[in-house]
């Protein structure tokens, strides 16, 4: 059986394919047909332009499937556009019942012609990437130009956005795809044990060397290495990357061999490198070594309207994998979930809703009492329940402080101590942030211990 996702079709369409067998996932607009994307799998998805109108095609041609377009005259350049852009074919109006379901058959049974195989394979990699935004429309772009070429790629963005989905992305639909992508976290690795991990040592090279040990950049040979938030290695060892993005070559520890490797480099950063070279904290040569081609992920509170779709994903996700039924948000939990600025981007949006699904139960649909209080509490913002003047009065400037002090400090707890971050949760510069921090005589050694 042929399983469509149609969107804005007659009722005797409608009528027709399901009488001729066709099992169908009605929408009513772009919108709604990319929730249920997140949510089902379809061999295809048939669209009318003459119903939705006004509506952008792209985001529909993003999702990396079969699409068959439906339209008249009046719409012609945008079905035109959408096919070149990667819809596999298009109908024109006025037809008949059995010419679109004999095209139906053609594009989305399993005889499904090389070229269209061939895109939607291509392009697979892609849907494991939630969005359908402006901004994640270009990222998709960009990546898919990035893959075809070996070229160093630096990906920048805050931290839970999704670095290492859109390396593997690339890597998947390279030339590269059939060797392996190998992956490390240079800020989870102390600098001693970092250079060791990534190029590896001879038998006897330091103390409990015991045999000859292969570092990353030799796994990856032929394929793809990601050095995830790169910003955090040290100047020593970035020297040392600098030689084997220039001359492909490098030396395990304690060995004098030279070894030459073909590997494709994706850097990532939660970092402001720019800032870091300025700082002295990061070498200039490098980064300009890094950043050939360069893809910024958008913050979650910069693309809302990706919310609910990756609010589907993650909840058919969890509810699959606990054994629990298929939930929904209600309209207060999404707006509410819509609202809030995410400073931990979708890694804690999974983290928020994987929690509302236990607690929820059995029970269909996700309250706003299921989540955290950050979130409900956030909801309000902020009063002065808390604060009383006294009958002698206050110091007003005093007062002002220490409120501003709380609200330095609550910031770089959520973050983990990253300024960039707690910076960017108060919607200050970085530098205005450090300058208060200085004036607030909030220095490393006085901070509090952040975890």
């Amino acid at each position: 059986m042929i399983k469509l996702l149609t969107i804005g079709l007659e009722r005797e369409l409608i009528e027709a394919l399901t009488t001729d067998g066709f099992q169908l996932q009605l929408a009513r607009s772009i919108e709604e047909a990319l929730l249920h994307l997140a949510e089902a799998h379809f061999n295809g998805i048939l669209c009318d332009l003459t119903i939705i109108e006004n509506e952008d095609l792209s985001s529909l041609v993003a999702c990396g499937q079969a699409v068959l377009i439906i339209t008249d005259a009046s719409r012609l350049s945008s079905a035109v556009q959408a096919v070149k852009e990667g819809a596999t074919d298009l109908v024109l109006k006025p037809c008949q019942p059995g010419l679109v379901i004999d095209t139906c058959r053609r594009l989305f049974s399993a005889a499904v012609c090389p070229t269209t195989e061939a895109r939607t394979s291509r392009r697979r990699p892609l849907s494991k990437i939630i969005g359908s935004s402006p901004q994640m429309l270009r990222v998709f772009e960009t990546i898919e130009s990035a893959a075809r070429f070996p070229s160093t790629v630096l990906i920048v963005g805050e931290t839970g956005t999704g670095k290492e989905l859109v390396a593997r992305a690339i890597h998947e639909m390279s030339p590269r795809s059939a060797r392996p992508m190998v992956s490390i976290n240079c800020a989870a690795i102390p600098e001693s044990l970092l250079e060791d991990e990534l190029f590896g040592h001879v038998k006897g090279a330091f103390t409990g060397a015991h045999q000859t040990r292969i570092g990353r950049f030799e796994q990856a040979d032929g394929g793809t290495i990601f050095l995830d938030e790169i910003g955090e290695m040290s100047l020593n060892l970035q020297a040392k990357l600098l030689r084997v993005l220039q001359e492909r070559e490098f030396e395990r520890l304690g060995s004098g061999r030279t070894i030459k490797v073909d590997v494709r480099v994706i850097a990532a950063t939660s970092a402001e490198l720019e800032e870091k070279v300025r700082q002295g904290e990061f070498r200039k040569d490098l980064y300009y070594r890094l950043n050939v081609i360069t893809i910024k992920l958008p913050a979650l509170r910069d693309r809302r309207q990706d919310l609910p779709q990756l609010a589907a994903y993650f909840l058919n996700c969890f509810s699959q994998a606990y054994g629990l039924p298929a939930k929904t948000l209600t309209p207060a939990t999404l707006k509410r979930l819509s609202a809030y600025d995410w400073p931990g981007n979708i890694r804690q949006l999974q983290n928020v809703l994987e929690r509302a699904t236990i607690l929820s139960g059995t029970r269909a649909q996700l309250e706003l009492g299921d989540l955290p209080e950050e979130l409900t509490a956030a909801e309000a913002g902020p009063t002065l329940q808390t604060l009383s003047i006294p009958e002698g009065g206050l110091n007003f400037d005093s007062v002002v402080s220490n409120i501003e002090r709380e609200l330095l400090l609550e910031s770089l707890r959520r973050t983990g101590g990253n300024k960039c971050q707690a910076a960017r949760l108060l919607n200050l510069k970085r530098t205005t942030f450090i300058e208060k921090l200085k004036r607030l005589n909030l220095t490393p050694e006085t901070e509090p211990a952040l975890s």
